[in-house]
């Protein structure tokens, strides 16, 4: 039977693996483009979350705030494609939150999925195939 941090391991190897193949399709060099970074409080305390991106250095971007059970989507612009970045998320009278350690790998990296409970980060392409104008796409 499996436990609760090697299920966490797999999971992590997976995303790892998917990231690393989406990495290697789409531009990696020159100017990045924003990606939609999704954040879902699931937490099984309800509490409100002030998200950061922190790169390597410390250095913190504000993204937004979640309220508690709900899921929120903000716009990030990594400084670069190799820059390696945390997900923070802050919390009144309790311990920061802090994500695995990533790299947003090219310009087909379309949206960063960070589920709280159980602390996992998911990645998803860009969808090539979309009909959808940029301005109907924007997140909210």
């Amino acid at each position: 039977m499996f436990t609760g941090a090697s299920l966490r391991a797999i999971a992590l190897a997976a995303v790892v693996a998917v990231a690393g193949c989406a990495s290697l399709r789409g531009r990696t060099e020159g100017p990045t483009v924003p990606v939609i970074v999704q954040v879902q409080n699931n937490l099984p305390l309800p509490t409100d979350l002030t998200i950061y991106a922190v790169t390597r250095s410390g250095a913190r971007t504000l993204l937004g705030s979640v309220p508690p059970a709900a899921t929120r989507s903000f716009t990030f612009k990594p400084v670069s494609f190799s820059e390696q970045y945390r997900l923070l998320a802050t919390r009144p009278l309790r311990r920061a939150i802090a994500s695995e350690v990533f790299t947003v790998g090219s310009d087909m990296t379309g949206r960063i999925i960070w589920t709280l409970s159980p602390n996992i980060i998911g990645f998803e392409e860009v969808d090539t195939d979309s009909t959808a104008s940029p301005d109907t796409a924007r997140a909210h």
